[in-house]
């Protein structure tokens, strides 16, 4: 065995040791295919343009030595966070994805600046730890390391853990042996395609990011009416391109605990709409949800609120739709009118007269227009 396989052997047993789930290595090349890709994206439309990111951006994600000078090879990990489904039936609760019930990103990089740590001491290397995949294109990454491919639907799926994963990554200036990727595929499956709310995984391996509801609830913006309509009781995030995938069927739950950002399985939608500042950072401290706009996710809130047809919301709602956030505004009329009852029709009618927002103007036409429709 040469010295770049023995030591990459050594780091990952310590791995296992450490409670990573699986790990791999890869060179630290640029990216060129995924640099290419995003760029594409970014021409079609598949990013809204506000949330597109910016050319300097792009090469950041797919340039690794950007973030560590000297760097020649790349450790992905990742940490597997499934416990058990749970189907969000109570329509007063806004559900939370699995993902995010707490922070394993988080908790997957305390375990990586552990390894990183040993290496250093066991090797003399220079290190850097990532996760949570705003600063790399990790799932590139995770694919090029070997520790899984890419389903239908975008998402790195490991045969051992399914797509339930979340990455992260160490770089070093330690050169170690690469792994090969894996030489697997959905095949002819399309279950993720077929049963995506929205049609938003337009073509195999292809996101439209405006009609996804996993991207879009993190971001601040126009929810699209028909996207809306389709949003069910979601507080934060979609998995149902995962859920249904047969890769993740069969699976044991997890013992772990994470005892970082943990918020559970879902919330009650008035507490949200409520929510303020403080309220906001002590509620999500520590969570991938407190990295969001507070007003993007009371905005969530609304929209769930709206679906939900309880009446009991009403109240909540046209207090909202005078909020000082036109984002919030906008939405609150909209779930006003999905709940429907007397006086919906007259809300919206005086608000016309008096909102000085264009686009929250035009929400309250195009929901006139409709009642009018179907009166």
């Amino acid at each position: 065995m040469n010295r770049a396989a023995s030591d990459k052997h050594m780091i990952r047993e310590y791995a296992r040791d450490l409670g990573i789930d699986g790990i791999g290595s890869c060179d630290a090349e640029p990216l060129i295919e995924t640099r290419e890709a995003f760029e594409s994206a970014v021409r079609q439309g598949l990013i809204p343009e506000e949330s597109a990111p910016h050319p300097e951006t792009i090469v950041r994600l797919t340039t690794p030595r950007r973030h560590l000078k000297g760097a020649r090879s790349i450790l992905t990990a990742f940490e597997y966070y499934h416990k058990g489904g749970n189907r969000g039936e109570d329509p007063a609760r806004g559900v939370i994805a699995a993902y995010t019930r707490a922070n394993h990103y988080l908790d997957l990089r305390s375990r990586l600046q552990m390894l990183a740590g040993f290496m250093e001491k066991e090797f003399t290397c220079k290190t850097k730890v990532f996760s949570c995949y705003v600063t790399l294109a990790e799932k590139p990454l995770a694919v090029k390391a070997g520790i899984g491919f890419y389903g239908k639907h975008g998402v790195v799926i490991t045969p051992a853990h399914g797509s339930f994963v979340v990455l992260g990554e160490l770089l070093t200036d330690l050169e170690l042996e690469p792994d090969q990727p894996m030489d697997l595929s959905c095949g002819s499956c399309t279950l993720c395609m077929d049963a995506c709310p929205t049609g938003a995984i337009t073509s195999p391996y292809m996101l439209d990011r405006g009609r996804c509801i996993q991207y879009l609830s993190g971001r601040r913006g126009t929810i699209p009416m028909s996207v809306r309509d389709l949003w069910a009781n979601r507080l934060y995030g979609c998995t149902t391109c995962q859920d249904v995938c047969p890769h993740n069927k069969g699976l044991q739950p997890t013992s772990r605990e994470v005892a970082f950002g943990r918020v559970g399985d879902s919330m009650s939608i008035r507490e949200v709409m409520d929510m303020d500042d403080a309220g906001f950072r002590a509620r999500f401290s520590n969570n991938q949800i407190g990295m969001r706009d507070l007003g993007t996710i009371r905005r969530n809130a609304v929209i769930a609120a709206g679906n939900s047809r309880l009446d009991s919301f009403t109240p909540a709602l046209r207090k909202l739709t005078g909020d000082p956030d036109p984002m919030i505004r906008q939405h609150s009329f909209w779930a006003v009118a999905k709940i429907g009852g007397p006086g919906a029709r007259g809300l919206l009618t005086s608000s016309l007269e008096v909102e000085s927002d264009p686009l929250v103007r035009r929400d309250i036409k195009s929901l006139l227009d409709e009642m009018d429709r179907f009166a």
